[in-house]
């Protein structure tokens, strides 16, 4: 992932509507449908500039884990303490009892997904729990995909027969960012032209429609517990060793 990606990140995750409401999305249903208390050791791979990670570690015990210097230097100065740098195939969890992973748009950087949920699978806690998100459908290939180096979006299918094939019993899985679907996909296909250098990590937005997006985008939360959306941006899963 390259440098700007990281600093953007960094500067951007506490307040851009994206991140503001994906996280507490992915926070509420986390309270809703696993069992994971308040203490637990819990891991944040591919944990990036530690966004998430800190909004996790006032309720939990958590540890982040990013293969990239940069972006580990960004979660120190976030005042994270329980930070690796190393690959998911390098790390030894010792004596950690890890009783909750987290994969926020993580898996679709790797290039073998299935070897990395095996591995992910094996440093659970028995019951333990994995939180995933990734983004959504192959025909929205876009810029966006190509900056942040993915090398595939998913449908609800692949990504259900991906984690059970892993061992993983799925909970909860749903599309997601739905009520902003229609515009996104618009805007991402008629600005898409294959160049990677001309889209920037994300699409700045006046302060305005920030709040609007983020408002939008966080009627999902209670919703998403009670339906399952049909089609959306991103995936989110919740499987249970």
């Amino acid at each position: 992932m390259f440098e700007e990606v990281y600093r953007t990140n960094f500067e951007l995750e506490d307040k851009y509507w994206w991140f503001v409401a994906r996280n507490q999305i992915v926070l509420h249903i986390t309270n809703k449908i696993t069992n994971l208390m308040e203490g637990d050791c819990v891991l944040d791979f591919g944990c990036g500039t530690g966004g998430f990670a800190f909004l996790l570690s006032k309720k939990y015990d958590v540890i982040c884990l990013d293969p990239s210097p940069i972006a580990i230097d960004y979660c120190r100065k976030r005042g994270l303490n329980f930070v690796y740098q190393s690959t998911i195939e390098d790390f030894a969890p010792n004596d950690y009892q890890i009783k909750g992973i987290f994969a926020l748009d993580v898996i679709e950087h790797i290039e073998d997904d299935y070897q990395t949920l095996i591995k992910l699978h094996s440093i659970l806690d028995s019951s333990g729990w994995l939180i995933l998100t990734v983004p959504a459908f192959m025909w929205l290939w876009s810029n966006h995909d190509i900056i942040h180096m993915h090398k595939r979006r998913y449908t609800k299918k692949q990504l259900k027969e991906l984690l059970e094939k892993c061992g993983f019993d799925v909970r909860f899985i749903s599309y997601f960012n739905f009520f902003l679907f229609i515009p996104a996909v618009i805007k991402r296909l008629m600005k898409f032209n294959g160049k990677k250098d001309t889209i920037q990590p994300v699409d700045p937005v006046p302060e305005s429609l920030n709040k609007i997006f983020t408002n939008i985008f966080l009627l999902e939360k209670k919703v998403l517990t009670k339906f399952k959306f049909p089609f959306g941006l991103s995936l989110i899963a919740i499987a249970k060793k």
